[in-house]
């Protein structure tokens, strides 16, 4: 079944992206759903992803058949698979990373021609924020796997979200502290996963006030609790790492009294440090 699979997916990608006669864009769009997280990431990556994107984006899918490919990947089969009773080193996680993935093109094609209404994008931001409240496991790369990158995943999707008019400060306000969960935590992100994620941070600081991210900022000083557990440095780290890449992105943007916050933050931040 894979093999077929494949052999399809690559006469489409040899044929520059485009379906030969022979194959049904429906039939083939049902079983790459089906394999969205398959475990070869030859399959999973550069032809599953690659083709549903490059579909997205050339208008191969109509509005419906895209309102259609959002609402079910927002369900259990897809972004919620098996995310409470999964171990961490089980394969179902790129499914759910891989369905979160492709909300964003399906996003972004949104903000060009608006065919998803307010009450749809909502519900993904709705979806967004109990995904992240649920998702466990944070490994980045795993080998002969390939990507796992599920907050990296999960940033690129809150940033094309986030981007939507509709969605209000009251909503930003409520995921940001969520955001801050994920990466409190006492295992190191080691492929910028921060990046990815302070991209939609940006977004979302453009729809609350100075206050209100100054607020929130500060939640990032982990005051230790114990000395001698190695678990609190990867907080302490995880913390450091995402503060310096929105110090970074605040300069680019020349917004001198956030980075100065910023940088407070990070030497108070640096007491906590055992060295």
């Amino acid at each position: 079944m894979k093999a077929r699979l494949k052999e399809s997916l690559e006469l489409i990608k040899e044929n520059d992206y485009t379906l030969p006669d022979h194959i049904n864009q429906q039939e083939i769009t049902t079983v790459m759903l089906q394999n969205i997280g398959a475990v070869d990431p030859y399959l999973r990556v550069d032809l599953i992803h690659n083709i549903l994107v490059t579909f997205i984006k050339r208008n191969t899918y109509s509005e419906q058949q895209l309102r259609n490919m959002l609402t079910s990947l927002m369900n259990k089969n897809y972004m919620f698979y098996r995310i409470n009773n999964s171990k961490q080193e089980e394969d179902a996680v790129f499914r759910r990373s891989y369905s979160v993935l492709l909300m964003s093109p399906i996003l972004r094609k949104h903000a060009t021609t608006s065919f998803l209404s307010e009450d749809t994008l909502h519900r993904v931001w709705e979806n967004l924020k109990k995904y992240m409240k649920q998702e466990q496991d944070h490994r980045g790369h795993v080998k002969e796997k390939g990507w796992v990158h599920t907050m990296a995943h999960a940033g690129d999707a809150l940033n094309s979200i986030s981007e939507c008019t509709c969605i209000t400060s009251e909503e930003v306000k409520g995921m940001l502290p969520v955001i801050r969960e994920q990466f409190l935590i006492d295992l190191p992100y080691l492929f910028d996963e921060e990046e990815r994620m302070v991209t939609a941070i940006m977004t979302m600081f453009d729809k609350i006030g100075k206050q209100e991210k100054v607020d929130w900022l500060w939640t990032f000083l982990y005051k230790r609790r114990s000395w001698n557990d190695p678990a609190e440095d990867l907080i302490i780290n995880n913390s450091k790492h995402l503060l310096r890449a929105l110090y970074f992105r605040m300069i680019e943007n020349e917004e001198n009294d956030m980075c100065e916050v910023l940088l407070k933050i990070l030497r108070e931040l640096r007491k906590q440090e055992l060295y």
